[in-house]
């Protein structure tokens, strides 16, 4: 049977939960998710408004979906996209590309690539695309010596309050992340999707203060057996930003440190981040913490 391809606005709840059972398809066969937590988060609710969903189907199977995002103008749309390992080598990743740069609004398009997998390296560059950006993985162990932290004088820490932090928490994080091409751009209402996760818990969230204004963070997740990370559970220094007037001062490394011990105090013995390769001030300072790179993520651009 030929596979069929059509674009959707909204996911259906039977379409949702066809995208989660390819993705963990992916899983277990890739050994890492194929789409971003981003994508994750909003399936759930069909989707955002203004982004397409590429479904892939051959018979009654999903084989394939793409997610496309045409909202920015500046950087031009993005994407991200997974086939079904019983399925590749027939075309269908080469179909979705193209269906992506024909639904792409001026011909601009950003494709994520999860894990670098050498099949999506040469994918991307057979339609055009070059390397643009290089997200890293980074890991280490919270078994062994973990050194202690000392706030810089006049800063205070405490945990996120539900209901009474997200405004500041908010703006804070969009002057931290002011040149971050995602980062920087969260609004309220992902902070609002986020606290409705299982995985949330403001226990793990540590917020700096300097005479009472905040300054500071340290959101850490604990991923437990979820698709992501089928190996158990692992911390993770999920967001981690100081207030640009406070560079310099050692709050960015006293923040992470306060975070890998909270981690390890409840019981995890590893921990992950995510940083850009080109980012090597902090490629550094993560090195000196005990990480190293464990996998790679990558943005192909065309």
């Amino acid at each position: 049977m030929t596979p069929v391809l059509r674009t959707v606005l909204r996911l259906s709840p039977p379409e949702v939960a066809a995208v989660h059972a390819l993705a963990d398809r992916v899983v277990a066969h890739d050994g890492h998710l194929p789409l971003s937590e981003h994508v994750m988060l909003h399936l759930p609710l069909g989707g955002d408004e203004d982004v397409r969903h590429v479904l892939v189907t051959d018979g009654e199977a999903l084989v394939g979906y793409a997610h496309l995002d045409v909202t920015d103008r500046v950087a031009g749309s993005s994407a991200e996209l997974v086939v079904d390992p019983d399925a590749r080598r027939a075309g269908i990743g080469r179909q979705l590309v193209d269906e992506l740069l024909r639904q792409s609004p001026d011909g601009r398009l950003r494709l994520w690539a999860h894990g670098d997998h050498p099949g999506a390296a040469a994918l991307a560059t057979s339609r055009g695309f070059t390397r643009a950006r290089v997200l890293w993985q980074m890991r280490r162990p919270l078994t062994g010596e973990l050194p202690p932290f000392t706030l810089p004088e006049g800063v205070t820490l405490r945990t996120f309050e539900v209901g009474r932090d997200e405004v500041a928490w908010t703006a804070l994080n969009a002057r931290a992340f002011a040149s971050h091409p995602e980062q920087g751009a969260w609004g309220l209402d992902e902070v609002l999707l986020r606290e409705k996760e299982p995985w949330f818990d403001p226990e793990g969230f540590l917020l700096a203060e300097r005479d009472g204004t905040l300054v500071g963070f340290h959101w850490t997740k604990v991923h437990g057996n979820d698709p992501g990370h089928p190996h158990g559970p692992v911390g993770e220094v999920y967001v981690l930003g100081t207030d640009p007037a406070e560079q310099g001062r050692g709050l960015g490394r006293a923040l992470t440190l306060a975070g890998l011990h909270s981690l390890r105090g409840r019981g995890l013995d590893t921990v992950l981040l995510y940083v850009d390769e080109s980012n090597a001030p902090a490629v550094r300072v993560y090195e000196r913490l005990g990480f190293s790179r464990a996998t790679t993520d990558v943005s192909w651009s065309r």
